[in-house]
């Protein structure tokens, strides 16, 4: 094996020490950038999806009117359904949220009215209100017969159906939210006619809403859903914070603006 001379040894040595420290940080901006690449996907849909659920994705358009004429169709939708005994009594115990002339926000439960501090500022012709008004976890509909099972491996396409006799039905388009495990606040649209999974309700959405603009919504909470489950053998769903969740109303119009823009921008990102 050739040496090179005793000085051109010294001289590799200091270029060496001169150039590791620059190496060594490469290396640390470049997994820094792998790490961004591989999140930035991700960071852009929550973006989107906060701008759009406080009325920045689009334009408000003041001949769509507001949104308090949702709120009476909201109302006369859950009597009509509790009275069918399709809701429980206690969804019409909802809360009047407002801003007040101090541009500070109000709710008003029964007779009682205090302060609350909401996540944004929403468009003056929007609402206010709780998630649990316009959105109620719900059992499906008992059922017996043979049909698939829609599990949340079968949902995700990683496991064959599973054929069962009973079960709570639920209809193709229809949507169902996981309540029990890991994934807890995870929403998927029904593909076929079939009984819901034991990890799984029904979603129930106003009819008085543009439903794909409450799954954006909910979307947005996915991760605070489900790290704020409950319970440890088996964690669950966070009803109380589920329901509670306050959601900007905009008229129906500008609901189905923002959910399509939400959808174009999507697409983009694929």
């Amino acid at each position: 094996m050739d040496f090179p001379p005793r000085k051109e040894q010294d001289r590799i040595c200091d270029k060496l020490q001169e150039v590791l420290p620059i190496v060594d940080n490469y290396d640390k901006f470049q997994s820094e950038l792998n790490s961004l690449n591989s999140t930035i996907g991700e960071r852009l849909k929550k973006t989107i999806l906060q701008e759009a659920i406080q009325g920045k994705l689009v334009p408000q358009i003041s001949e769509e009117g507001t949104a308090r004429e949702l709120l009476e169709q909201i109302r006369q939708e859950k009597q009509k359904l509790v009275k069918e005994g399709k809701l429980r009594k206690s969804v019409l115990s909802d809360s009047v949220i407002y801003k007040g002339d101090d541009n500070k926000y109000y709710e008003r439960i029964n007779a009682q009215t205090v302060e609350i501090e909401l996540p944004f500022e929403y468009p003056n012709n929007w609402s206010v209100l709780r998630l649990k008004d316009i959105c109620q976890l719900i059992d499906g509909e008992k059922r017996n017969g043979k049909g698939i099972c829609l599990d949340a491996k079968y949902l995700r396409g990683k496991s064959s159906a599973t054929i069962v006799e009973k079960g709570k039905f639920v209809y193709v388009g229809d949507n169902i939210i996981l309540v029990d495990g890991e994934n807890s606040g995870e929403v998927f649209t029904v593909p076929q006619d079939g009984y819901m999974g034991s990890t799984f309700k029904q979603l129930w959405l106003s009819s008085a809403m543009w439903k794909p603009y409450i799954l954006a919504f909910i979307l947005f909470y996915k991760e605070d859903l489900r790290n704020s489950k409950r319970g440890a053998a088996i964690p669950h769903l966070n009803k109380e914070l589920f329901y509670n969740l306050p959601i900007g109303i905009p008229p129906y119009q500008e609901q189905q603006r923002i959910a399509e823009r939400i959808n174009e921008l999507s697409q983009l990102l694929k």
